[in-house]
């Protein structure tokens, strides 16, 4: 039976991968290069920061909503359409109408957002009965899978044929991902009808909360939410970073982001998952100590970095945040089985809380300092968050 159930367990995560990849691939087809088209719309940094703002807060308002409506609606039907709001958003975009329309598609994108991440988490930490930590790590790595490739694709069709193009063959893979999503209907949910109240509402929230935050989870919660924010302040202008700070041309920020995402799946089969021991708690300590460490050190040597030294420390950053992304996730899982919805709406607003936040404080340090004192001061909020956890535990155990 227990074997029966692995399997089963096997099987949720993977389906939940293959969507994660389907959809990701479409939206990366342009997403990598969205800020150079975004620079060449006339946007200044700031700007960008707050178009990145305008997906990742509404995403963070929307989740609880999402984790909500899950208990009346069949997961898998809801990630299927949010995949479609994805292509809706792709074919907006084909159309630019300028900044204040790019605000508003952006808010489609975010709501969308929340609605896939909430429901495949949802299924996700209802159907887990193996190692979570385990179904988490192919989740998020799916996303890596298609980093891999799609930036190349989208390479070619962009200065071929145009953002325009990009945009439209967007809109098409998410529509697909849509048909994936939808096939996840199979596996059991659940269905809580009657219960769609205010009252329900805010008493799930608050058992939610309860569950969520221990003393003993509370202080590495925080931390897996401060490397969140710090490490991802450089995201929406990693490209431009590249190009203006390290020195990369296009073609060389196009193999710089393929064989950077391809290097961390291969990574994560032969080294990384062997490292995910069912401790999440050591997981996200692991990850808050190699991203502060490594982008310290991106910071104290960036004037001198070449291609190759910039490539290993991104590479670090990706493999810390990674450790503490999935840490979180397997944590709150294990505290809310009981409340998958909850939980996976709670999941889901730390991730674009926190890059939302740091798009926007990103922004406006680059603008008025530059890009080394983004990576110093992030850097050593990493670092400063892992120091006082650590302290904190070895107190406790004394």
């Amino acid at each position: 039976m227990g074997v029966e159930n692995n399997n089963h367990c096997n099987h949720i995560a993977r389906e939940a991968a293959l969507a994660h990849f389907s959809l990701m691939f479409g939206y990366k087809i342009f997403s990598l290069y969205y800020p150079l088209f975004l620079a060449a719309a006339g946007l200044s940094l700031t700007q960008i920061g707050k178009v990145y703002f305008w997906i990742y807060f509404p995403m963070a308002l929307a989740a609880p909503l999402a984790g909500f409506l899950s208990r009346v609606i069949h997961p898998a039907i809801m990630a299927a359409a949010a995949c479609s709001g994805y292509a809706a958003y792709a074919l907006g975009m084909a159309f630019w109408g300028g900044a204040a329309m790019a605000y508003l598609w952006q808010i489609v994108l975010g709501i969308s957002a929340a609605f896939f991440f909430t429901a495949s988490r949802a299924l996700l930490i209802a159907d887990s009965d193996g190692d979570v930590e385990h179904d988490f790590s192919w989740f998020y790595n799916a996303s890596f899978w298609s980093a891999a490739l799609a930036p190349a694709a989208g390479a070619i069709i962009v200065w071929r044929f145009g953002f325009e193009a990009a945009f439209m063959t967007s809109a098409a893979i998410c529509v697909w991902a849509a048909l994936v999503s939808a096939g996840m209907i199979t596996n059991s949910w659940h269905m809580k009808h009657g219960h769609l109240t205010w009252g329900h509402f805010k008493n799930g929230w608050e058992k939610a909360f309860k569950l969520a935050f221990p003393r003993s989870a509370a202080g590495y919660i925080a931390l897996s939410f401060i490397v969140l924010l710090a490490a991802n302040a450089l995201h929406p202008f990693f490209v431009l970073f590249l190009r203006d700070d390290i020195g990369l041309s296009q073609a060389q920020v196009l193999h710089f982001t393929a064989i950077m995402a391809a290097a961390f799946s291969i990574l994560y089969f032969f080294v990384l998952r062997r490292r995910q021991n069912g401790h999440p708690e050591a997981g996200i300590l692991r990850g808050a100590q190699v991203a502060g460490a490594s982008t310290i050190i991106f910071a104290v040597f960036l004037p001198v970095l070449s291609y190759v030294g910039a490539f290993f420390l991104e590479l670090a950053r990706s493999v810390g945040g990674f450790f503490a992304n999935t840490g979180r996730s397997a944590l709150l899982a294990k505290e809310l089985k009981s409340r998958p919805a909850e939980g996976a709406a709670l999941d889901t607003i730390f991730a674009p809380l926190g890059i939302a936040i740091s798009a926007m404080l990103g922004g406006y340090i680059i603008e008025y300092l530059n890009y080394q004192w983004l990576l110093l001061i992030t850097g050593a909020m990493m670092l400063a968050a892992y120091f006082i956890v650590s302290i904190a535990k070895n107190g406790e155990m004394r």
